[in-house]
């Protein structure tokens, strides 16, 4: 068959107003990362052939989060794109030695903070109760720990529980702050610091209003119940703790060491709870953050407290001297 000059012509023009052909995008074509479940299938077939057993299992989107047993040993594996982005053991390689303690997954709603992202929440048990991590999943598959002041209010202190205080739908992270160095028997002054959510930190800002106010006033109940039972141990207890809310919503040492003070009145003491008294005092005065001598005097406490006092006043500090 012959063109005419004509149809080759309309030919031609019919080409040249095609559409040109899109461009070859790499992105199209060329997968990056993992997938996350069947990244997740593998690792869990590992650790089975190592005799573990997966006790739990919490996904989401872009994440798979395992939790596995064998015997008294735990362990953790976060599984996003990037693969496996978080592994926690509670023992060592040789399942003698700790390595990060009693591992387990706290399951729950996965956008913990509301941010819209989804979290994974770690625990580690202890006797004392849980400490909790929280894992912020990226859209890339980055994992991070979303920070807290914890380790600030106390060394060695943590979180240990997430829940919203004050009914404002957001949730506090609350620091469990516990001083077992200036308990008597078993009564331990133990307080929970709720920090407040703050660009995706848990802060130390003062605890919620009405959150505060409750603490204060359960504990002073129970103070006027230990008085006039005149149990000693469990009213120096709720006098320390009563000291550490104070220092929590900000008030002046010699305010502290007033409330402390007040809350004892009038009781007579025991030699161990006398002791134990003056190792408090000692510890509130100091700030709270030097390990008290129980043989520290009466009036070394107040010379402190005074000191306190003086620097919330806006008088001259020694350098590298801080408020508490």
């Amino acid at each position: 068959m012959r063109w005419s000059p004509l149809a080759l012509l309309w030919t031609l023009a019919l080409l040249g107003c095609a559409s040109a052909p899109e461009p070859v995008r790499l992105r199209d074509w060329m997968r990056v990362g993992v997938d996350p479940e069947a990244e997740a299938a593998e690792v869990e077939a590992g650790l089975a052939a190592a005799g573990w057993a997966r006790t739990q299992r919490v996904a989401g989107s872009g994440y798979v989060a395992l939790g596995f047993t064998r015997g008294e040993e735990r362990a953790i594996r976060v599984v996003t794109a990037r693969g496996v982005t978080a592994a926690l053991d509670s023992h060592e390689g040789d399942g003698v030695r700790v390595r990060h303690g009693a591992v387990r997954l706290d399951e729950r709603e996965p956008d913990v903070d509301g941010d819209g992202s989804p979290e994974v929440v770690i625990a580690r048990d202890a006797e004392d109760g849980p400490c909790l991590a929280v894992l912020r999943i990226g859209e890339a598959g980055q994992v991070t720990l979303a920070p807290d002041d914890a380790e600030a209010l106390q060394p060695g202190s943590c979180v240990g529980a997430l829940r919203d205080v004050d009914g404002d739908g957001v949730v506090e992270a609350l620091a469990r702050l516990r001083w077992p160095e200036v308990a008597v028997g078993a009564e331990v002054a133990e307080v929970e610091a709720a920090l407040v959510l703050e660009e995706g930190a848990w802060r130390s800002r003062g605890a919620p209003t009405g959150y505060a106010e409750a603490e204060r006033e359960r504990r002073a109940e129970a103070l006027a119940r230990a008085r006039a039972a005149r149990d000693l141990p469990r009213a120096l207890r709720l006098a320390v703790e009563l000291a550490a809310l104070a220092h929590l919503d900000g008030a002046t040492v010699s305010a502290q060491v007033e409330r402390f003070d007040a809350s004892l009145d009038g009781l007579v003491l025991t030699e161990e709870v006398s002791v134990a008294v003056d190792a408090a005092r000692a510890l509130i005065a100091s700030g709270w953050g030097a390990r008290p001598d129980p043989a520290m005097s009466r009036s070394s406490a107040d010379e402190q407290a005074n000191e306190g006092a003086g620097r919330a006043a806006g008088l001259s500090q020694p350098e590298g001297d801080q408020d508490p």
